[in-house]
This record gives structure tokens, sequence and C-alpha cells, in this order.
């Protein structure tokens, strides 16, 4: 070689230190902690996981997000759609119909406030008006005008009180109709009697609601008629 003639030393030299190192990378590949950091390592990353506050802002963090919940239960319109659902909401109090409103069947609200259901169903507990008069000493038949109906509602009751007296029959009348079919006796004194089933009892707005007593035997001293009305 380089024109030199002779045998070639140092190769079989070369590939024996190629070969141990090679086991050096072996080895260190192979080892569980080449460095010998690795428990430092898992140390330091168990302390950091327990840290109450590891990065140092844990408390401007706090501070910010109780700011900003603060800032967003406080604002006006928080999601920006405040103007949308006032005109389609009722607040969670007051507010006001202002209609027309419809529903099922033939119920209705209308921009003045009317309502007009006479499908609707009134429950036992819907609020009654009661027109009565009190006639004292009453020596016979008589009848008297006492209420114009202001818009339409039902009869539902019919009832009399005598004080004094043996007896009296009482009526009512939606304009010239009577309300009970059979005249009510008032046979007992000082007591609430109720008439028989009503008839013609669906008043129009209009109508004239008229008491009268039928007749009286042993000179009463008063005697009281009084009308019940759901929905007027």
């Amino acid at each position: 070689m380089n024109g030199k003639t002779g045998d070639v030393s140092g190769l079989a030299t070369i590939d024996g230190v190629q070969a141990a190192a090679q086991a050096v990378v072996d080895e260190h590949v192979a080892a569980q902690d080449p460095h010998g950091d690795r428990a430092h390592a898992e140390e330091a990353l168990q302390a950091h996981v327990v840290a109450s506050d590891p990065h140092g802002d844990r408390a401007a963090a706090e501070a910010d997000a109780t700011a900003k919940v603060t800032a967003h239960a406080q604002a006006t319109d928080p999601h920006g759609d405040r103007a949308y659902a006032d005109g389609k909401f009722f607040p969670k109090a007051g507010g006001t119909v202002t209609g027309p409103i419809n529903g099922p069947g033939t119920f209705a609200v209308a921009a003045d406030g009317g309502v007009t259901a006479p499908s609707l169903t009134l429950p036992a507990a819907a609020t009654t008006l009661s027109k009565s008069l009190v006639i004292t000493a009453p020596a016979g038949a008589v009848s008297y005008v006492v209420w114009r109906a202001p818009k339409a509602c039902t009869v539902v009751g019919v009832r009399g009180y005598r004080v004094g007296g043996t007896g009296a029959t009482i009526n009512a009348q939606r304009n010239a109709s009577d309300l009970l079919a059979t005249n009510l006796s008032l046979s007992t004194a000082s007591t609430w009697l109720s008439g028989p089933s009503v008839q013609n009892a669906s008043f129009a707005a209009g109508d004239s609601l008229t008491v009268a007593i039928r007749s009286v035997t042993g000179a009463p001293t008063a005697v009281t008629i009084q009308v019940d009305f759901q929905g007027a």
C-alpha cells in the first residue's frame, strides 16, 4: 500500500473497538437509569403534582375567575340575547299580557284585555260574584231589577233568607225569564235556603237581573234574595 509491502496491522483492533463501543451503547440503552437522574426526576414530578400552586399563578387565576363570574352575573345582557328574550318571554316576576293571545278552542285574549272563552269550564274555586237585595217587611208579591251584567257570565245559585213571618216564596229572573223552574220556599226562618237547579243561567252583557218575592205568609220582617255568578 502506497508503495509498501508487508502485512497490514490494526484492522483487527478497529473491529474490536467497534464491538466494544456497540456493547457500551447496548448497555446504556438497556439500563434503567443510564444517567443516574431518574429518581430525582420522579421526585420532582411528584412534588409538582401535589403542590398547591406549582406554577405560582393559582391565586391570580382564582381572583380573575371570581371577578369574571361576578361581572357576568351583574351584566345587563351577559349572553347578548336579552332583547330577543324580553320580546318573547315573561320576566321571573311581574309582566303584563298585552294580547292578542289565542288558545285552544275559542279561548282568546284581545288587545284590550277582554277574554273570550265560552267553552271554558270554571273550577269550583273560581271567583264567584254575588248580587243580593234585602226586602224589608214585604206585604206581598214584589220584584226589583238589581243589576245589569257587564259581560257574559253564568248563574250558579239562587238563595233566600227569611226573618220573621211564617213563610215566603222567591225567585229571580234573567230579563223576563225565571232562573228557578219552581219558586224557592223559605220554609225555615233565619236559615239560608238554596233553590233547585238553575235554568236560563247564561247572562250576556247587558242582561238584567231581577229578584222577586212571589208570596208571603205571617208578615216577615225581612227577606233576602241572593244570586251567585261565575265569570262576571
